[in-house]
């Protein structure tokens, strides 16, 4: 299913669109459901190594160019010896982006926020150029799609000056009662990548059918490593970011 949410603000020329990627996993497999318009393919020989989350004018969106994005994370409804482990499986994950990408993740003081739509869209709650990182249960927020144990994403506004999509605010939801679907630590099917996946979706790449990309739209499909079509997909967006 694929749908766009738009909102124009009272007074001003601003448009908010929102756009995640859900996934919904299990050892065995598992659905997904997008919140945006389509995806668009780089148009090379490599085009099904990545694709960019794109708008209805079919313009990819990214974060400023050189970036740095605040992460505040959310932990409060994780038993308190879990905390410290997801703590170091999102760095892990941070790590990872931060090596290919010319933006930059680093952590900031952590939060009681959900991400909702109504919470991303504040500018009075969510400062730009902030990721909110929140561990809940199913109906604790509408960024999160039922049966999803993930979701990535963002908010974009449009640029008037470039006349492009920019994003502003990002979030990534995870559901508590999945984590157990996945290893602690990093690798196949583990907590770490599954942070990953959802940060490069809050960066702006869309699923791929590659299972060498750990942005498969199944990650039990995918060897739980970032592959070579989500670096190129990372130094694309860099680029698209800095023209």
């Amino acid at each position: 299913m694929t749908s766009v949410r738009t909102r124009s603000r009272v007074g001003g020329a601003k448009r908010i669109v929102f756009s995640a990627i859900a996934i919904s996993l299990s050892f065995g497999g598992g659905a997904a459901s997008s919140l945006v318009a389509k995806t668009i393919a780089k148009q090379s020989s490599f085009s099904s190594q990545y694709r960019f989350l794109i708008f209805e004018n079919s313009t990819p969106s990214a974060w400023s160019c050189d970036a740095v994005i605040t992460i505040r994370v959310n932990v409060e409804q994780l038993s308190p010896h879990l905390r410290q482990e997801v703590l170091r499986e999102i760095q892990g994950a941070v790590d990872v982006i931060n090596v290919h990408a010319r933006l930059k993740f680093v952590f900031g003081e952590t939060t009681e926020l959900i991400p909702t739509k109504a919470t991303s869209e504040s500018e009075l709650k969510t400062n730009p150029n902030t990721l909110l990182f929140a561990f809940v249960r199913q109906g604790q927020s509408d960024l999160l799609p039922p049966l999803a144990a993930a979701a990535g994403g963002g908010v974009w506004q449009h640029d008037t000056k470039q006349n492009r999509p920019k994003t502003k605010v990002g979030y990534v939801l995870v559901d508590i009662n999945r984590l157990g679907d996945y290893r602690p630590g990093s690798g196949y099917l583990s907590r770490e990548a599954l942070f990953t996946h959802e940060l490069m979706h809050s960066v702006g790449l869309d699923h791929v059918n590659d299972p060498s990309s750990l942005l498969n739209s199944k990650i039990s499909d995918s060897i739980g490593t970032i592959g070579s079509g989500d670096i190129a997909g990372l130094k694309a967006l860099s680029n698209l970011a800095c023209q």
